[in-house]
């Protein structure tokens, strides 16, 4: 394992006051939470006041459960805090694979946040019990479960810590990055998925992979059969579509109530799995060890993993037809914003993070390439994807000291984020993964596009453009 203690410690929050809806008045309809339901009781855990603490140990219905959370790669999960009737307490020790790793107090032995799975430590191997986990809003939340109770704390914890980051935003913290031992260019770091852990087999549903399916997915996992569901940005949940020995097919349900119908027996079923409605109304699907998070944390734990995406299409334009965007952007030199300039006949724009382990391969042959080839006309410009924290930027300015990188490196925003994103989707890509170079010509006009591995191939490219006067 390549992960870190934490500089500082982090406590966890402690059996927390709650409140129930009616006294809420620390909520606003918009907030984010993390619903749980153990033994009947609905509980909700605010995104703004559990990010203050990633770990929540708290009661439910005389039930110990453990809360995991982490804002930058918007992970979370529940859990039994109990081994053989054994309670435990977790802490935050320290961060791996991209996010936090806990740690019993009774033990010593180390958790994944998110499968609970034990790494290291007297109950490697063993695994929490999982309880459902659902990621929506406060106003849905309360709808769905009017008699829930939901965690207070003083309004002035909605700022500092975590504060810049919402579910999927890019950009992810460097002490963090620099623990993933698996990196995959498949899909960007920031892409939400529903993962499911089934024995052997892994597999990654992208959100908008669900939502572009009408919210449900019929799958087999392993030998398992499943069924998908999503509602809204952030929600997800799977289940076996088994039922007293007869495998269900879902489709997606009109009724509001509903989030799911079964073509065997036009029963209506919930996001909790639930029937509601027709023949099976009180049965419930069995729920999937799933949960919700980033990409980088799910593959880098996942190396395997299958993705479910939608089949190759030629919807994608042609990066000739496409010119590189104005950005206005930052100098690592702190410079005032300014915009970036095509210097060469033959120019390589490439986005790339300090964190990201290919970018920190790709970067010194990318500054090889123009030192070999600038008397021909090739220019050179990165664009670091780093969050806008002084340490963040820090580390961004010592590796490129370090790797002698003399090319112009500017630092992004949001604004240039979601155009270079935008242009990646337009030429086909799942958005902007890391590391991602584009070709352009001195105005500007996209010549070519090299993603994830594909970077490897620049040497090749480069040459036959140089060589055809591009």
């Amino acid at each position: 394992m390549r992960g870190r203690e934490l500089a500082a410690e982090l406590p966890p929050l402690e059996n927390p006051e709650h409140r129930p809806v009616a006294r809420a008045t620390h909520m606003r309809d918009e907030d984010m939470v993390l619903g749980v339901v153990v033994s009947g009781q609905a509980r909700a855990y605010p995104w703004w006041i559990v990010k203050n603490y990633h770990v929540v140990n708290d009661t439910i219905g005389g039930t110990p459960i453990a809360i995991a959370f982490c804002e930058q790669c918007s992970g979370g999960a529940a859990f039994r805090r109990q081994h053989k009737g054994r309670t435990l307490f977790l802490d935050v020790a320290g961060v791996y694979n991209g996010t936090i790793i806990l740690k019993d107090r009774e033990t010593g032995t180390l958790w994944a946040p998110f499968s609970g799975r034990a790494l290291e430590g007297p109950l490697a191997g063993q695994k929490l019990d999982r309880f459902p986990l659902s990621f929506t809003h406060w106003d849905d939340w309360s709808a769905r479960h009017p008699d829930t109770d939901v965690v207070w704390a003083s309004p002035s914890a909605r700022s500092g810590h975590g504060s810049w980051y919402t579910a999927g935003k890019w950009g992810i913290v460097n002490e963090m990055g620099l623990t993933i031992e698996n990196w995959d260019s498949r899909l960007p770091e920031n892409t939400l998925v529903y993962g499911i852990e089934n024995g052997e087999s892994a597999r990654a549903y992208p959100l908008s992979y669900l939502r572009a399916h009408e919210g449900v997915v019929n799958d087999e996992v392993g030998s398992t059969p499943v069924v998908v569901v999503a509602r809204g940005i952030t929600e997800a949940a799977g289940f076996e579509r088994t039922l007293k020995d007869r495998v269900l097919t879902f489709r997606p349900a009109s009724e509001t109530e509903a989030v799911m119908t079964d073509a065997e027996s036009g029963s209506l079923w919930s996001l909790e799995g639930e029937a509601i409605g027709g023949p099976h109304r009180g049965a419930r699907l069995k729920p999937l060890d799933g949960y919700f998070v980033e990409w980088h944390v799910w593959s880098a734990y996942n190396p395997r993993t299958d993705v479910c995406e939608a089949p190759a299409s030629d919807n994608g334009r042609r990066a000739e037809e496409l010119v590189f965007p104005d950005l206005l952007l930052e100098g690592i030199d702190e410079s005032a914003p300014h915009a970036l300039v095509f210097r060469g006949d033959v120019n390589l724009v490439a986005l790339w993070s300090a964190w990201c382990p290919p970018c920190r391969l790709e970067l010194p042959m990318i500054q090889d390439l123009v030192r070999k080839h600038a008397a021909r006309g090739l220019s050179a410009v990165g664009i670091a994807v780093h969050i806008p924290e002084p340490i963040e930027r820090e580390a961004v300015r010592s590796f490129v000291a370090e790797a002698k990188i003399d090319f112009p490196t500017l630092f992004i925003d949001d604004p240039a984020y979601e155009q270079l994103d935008s242009l990646a989707r337009s030429l086909g890509g799942p958005g902007l993964v890391l590391p991602t170079v584009f070709v352009t010509n001195r105005k500007g006009r996209i010549l070519a596009v090299f993603r994830g591995k594909e970077v490897d191939m620049l040497p090749e490219a480069v040459g036959k453009l140089l060589s055809t006067g591009q």
